[in-house]
């Protein structure tokens, strides 16, 4: 038996197993994916996954979509996945969510829908849990970012929260404490 004309078939053998394997995980990929969305979008063509979008103002929104639905109607709708222990929206969540449909909507010129889904994971083996958000205006996304931009030039003075715990999480505590305006007890409110 000779082995020198076995190794063409061999290797294309292999490939054939290769494109196999591929094949099957992305079409369970597929399928994870229809299954975890909400019910609302069954029905819906996934249209984007982990893309960039600009909006073209003077102070242009750059947003990142974790997913973007085109349902039926044509209506896009955003999902936002989060990693997140608890599933709880924050304020957060709207306003970045509000943000990406700012940015979707300048640059694709298509209506997304004013309602929104953050899904977070299932915790032992259990199924995501998907929450509906009604999101914020233009208007109110707009006074947002001159907000942001006013704090930023010192123009603005940051208000304090509710509760310290949102201190003890913020990636800008660190600025506070810096900028002398340390809490002490309990939270200062201006």
């Amino acid at each position: 038996m000779r082995l020198e004309p076995m190794w063409p078939w061999v290797l294309i053998l292999a490939v054939a197993l290769a494109v196999a394997w591929h094949l099957f995980r992305r079409h369970r990929a597929r399928v994870a994916e229809w299954r975890d969305r909400p019910a609302a979008l069954r029905d819906a063509e996934l249209i984007y996954v982990e893309s960039k979008f600009r909006s073209k103002r003077p102070w242009p929104i750059v947003a990142r979509v974790d997913r973007a639905y085109r349902l039926p109607s044509g209506l896009v709708v955003l999902v936002e996945l989060k990693t997140r222990s608890t599933a709880a929206v924050r304020a957060s969540d709207v306003i970045q969510l509000s943000a990406q449909r700012v940015a979707v909507e300048d640059e694709l010129r298509v209506q997304v829908s004013d309602q929104a889904f953050v899904i977070f994971p299932g915790r032992h083996s259990a199924p995501p849990t998907a929450r509906a958000v009604r999101l914020m205006s233009r208007e109110q996304v707009e006074a947002t970012g001159a907000r942001r931009r006013r704090l930023i030039d010192g123009l603005d003075r940051p208000r304090w929260p509710d509760s310290e715990r949102v201190c003890n999480g913020c990636g800008q505590r660190a600025a506070c404490g810096a900028a002398g305006e340390r809490l002490v007890g309990s939270v200062r409110r201006f």
